[in-house]
C-alpha cells in the first residue's frame, strides 16, 4: 500500500507541475497583445519576448536530462520549480521587454527541466498496463492550466497593469508544489548511476540513436504548431473574428476547453487503441484542419465564416490533444535505454522546443506579411510532416514491459530488449 500511495502521490504532483508550466505559457500569450500596444513593440521585440522561454527550455531540457540520469530524478523535480518560481516572479515585475525576455529564459529553464524528467520518472514508476494512462492523465491537466490562465487574464484585463497578475500567478502556484515535492520518493529504476557525459553520449549515438531521431522529429513537428498557436491564439482570434483583446482571452479559454474532453478520452484510448494510431490520425486530422482554415482565411474577403472557422479550429485542437499532444511527449521516455532515459527525453524535448521557436518565428513573419492564414497553413503543413514521420517510424509501445517498474530501488537491473 505504501508503494502504491507513493506512486499515486507522484502522479498527482507530476500533473500539477505540468498544469503550472502550461499555465505560464498561456499567461504570457494573453499579455502579448497588451505589451505590444503598451511598450510599442516591433515584430523583432515581440518575437524575442515570445520565444525567450523556448530558448530556456532547450537549455533546461538538455541540462536536466543529463543531471537526472547522473544524480537522480527527485532532486531535479524539486529544483526545476524553484527556478521556475523565481523566474515567474521576476517576469511579473519586469520594467521593459528586454528584462522580461531575460527572465522568461529563466522560466524556460524550469519548464524544460520538468518535461525532461517527469515522464521518465513516471515511466519508471508504473507497469505497462497503466503507464500510458497515467502519463496521459498527467498531460490532461495541461488543458486546465491554459484555461485557467486565459480566465485569469480575462478577469484582470481591465485592471491597471493587469497583464502582470497572470504572470505572478505562476510564481504563487509554484510555492506549494515545491513544498509537496519534498515527499517524492526516488525513481524505482534509478540506482545511483554516475555515468559520465562521454558514456552518455556514446549510448545516445549508438544503441539509442533510432529512438532519439524518431522521437525528436515527431516532437519537433508537433511543437511547431502547438507553441505557435499557444502563444498567438488570442492574436489569431482577433484577426479571424475581429474581436477585442479581452474577448479574445475568453475565446481562447473556450477553444482550449475543447481539449479537456479530448484529452480525457486519451486516458482510456492510449491503453486500448494504442499510441501509434492516436499519433498518426491525430497528426493527419490536425494538419488538414489547420491548412483548411488557413486557406479559407486567405481567400476570404474580411473575416471567414464564424461557424466554419470555429469548427475547424476546434477540430485541430481536439485531435491534437487526443493524439500527438500526448504521444510525442511520452515516446522517448518509453523507448529509451534506461541508462540514458532522461537524457533521451531531454534531447527530444529540446528538438521540440526548437520546433516551437520555428513555429513562433515563422508565424510572426508570415502573419505580418500575409496574415494569420499563412501561419495556419504552415502549421498544417508541419502537422502533415509529423503524420508521415509517425507513419514510417513510430512503434507501438503499449505493451512494452520494464521489469521492476514501480518497485522500491533495489539491485541494478538489465532490461531484455
Amino acid at each position: 500500500m505504501k508503494v502504491w500511495g507513493d506512486r499515486r502521490f507522484a502522479a498527482w504532483v507530476a500533473a500539477l507541475g505540468l498544469v503550472i508550466a502550461t499555465y505560464d505559457t498561456a499567461a504570457l500569450s494573453t499579455a502579448l497583445p497588451t505589451l505590444q500596444h503598451r511598450w510599442h513593440l516591433d515584430g523583432s521585440q515581440l518575437g524575442a519576448v515570445a520565444s525567450a522561454a523556448l530558448i530556456g527550455m532547450i537549455v533546461g531540457s538538455l541540462l536536466a536530462g543529463f543531471l537526472a540520469d547522473r544524480f537522480g530524478r527527485r532532486s531535479v523535480l524539486i529544483g526545476d520549480f524553484i527556478t521556475f518560481g523565481l523566474g515567474a516572479l521576476a517576469c511579473a515585475l519586469a520594467p521593459n521587454w528586454l528584462w522580461l525576455s531575460v527572465w522568461r529564459v529563466l522560466v524556460g529553464l524550469g519548464v524544460g527541466a520538468e518535461y525532461a524528467v517527469v515522464f521518465p520518472y513516471l515511466t519508471e514508476n508504473y507497469a505497462s498496463d497503466r503507464r500510458g494512462a497515467v502519463m496521459a492523465w498527467a498531460l490532461w491537466g495541461t488543458s486546465f492550466g491554459m484555461v485557467l490562465a486565459y480566465a485569469v487574464a480575462a478577469l484582470t484585463a481591465s485592471v491597471p497593469f493587469g497583464w502582470r497578475l497572470p504572470l505572478a500567478g505562476g510564481a504563487i502556484l509554484a510555492i506549494p508544489l515545491v513544498w509537496s515535492r519534498r515527499r517524492l520518493p526516488e525513481s524505482s529504476l534509478w540506482h545511483g548511476r554516475r555515468s559520465s557525459l562521454r558514456r552518455t553520449l556514446q549510448i545516445l549515438s549508438t544503441s539509442n540513436l533510432a529512438t532519439l531521431w524518431a522521437s525528436s522529429a515527431n516532437w519537433f513537428s508537433y511543437q511547431v504548431g502547438d507553441q505557435g498557436l499557444t502563444l498567438f491564439l488570442p492574436v489569431v482570434l482577433v484577426e479571424l473574428f475581429g474581436i477585442k483583446v479581452g474577448d479574445a482571452a475568453w475565446g481562447s479559454a473556450l477553444v482550449k476547453a475543447v481539449t479537456i474532453p479530448a484529452s480525457l478520452a486519451t486516458v482510456w484510448l492510449i491503453e486500448t487503441w494504442g499510441r501509434r494510431p492516436l499519433q498518426v490520425w491525430g497528426f493527419l486530422g490536425r494538419g488538414l484542419a489547420l491548412a483548411g482554415l488557413g486557406l479559407m482565411t486567405l481567400r476570404a474577403s474580411g473575416h471567414p465564416p464564424v461557424v466554419v472557422a470555429a469548427v475547424l479550429l476546434g477540430i485541430a485542437y481536439a485531435v491534437g490533444a487526443m493524439g500527438p499532444d500526448k504521444t510525442t511527449v511520452i515516446a522517448a521516455a518509453e523507448q529509451a535505454d534506461p541508462n540514458v532515459r532522461a537524457m533521451t527525453q531531454g534531447v527530444a524535448e529540446a528538438w521540440g522546443r526548437v520546433g516551437g521557436l520555428v513555429g513562433v518565428t515563422a508565424f510572426g513573419f508570415l502573419s505580418v506579411r500575409w496574415g494569420a492564414g499563412a501561419g495556419l497553413i504552415f502549421f498544417g503543413c508541419m502537422a502533415m510532416v509529423g503524420f508521415v514521420i509517425s507513419l514510417w517510424s513510430l512503434p507501438e509501445t503499449r505493451d512494452l514491459a520494464m521489469p521492476g517498474a514501480g518497485r522500491r530501488p533495489g539491485p541494478r537491473w538489465s532490461p531484455s530488449r
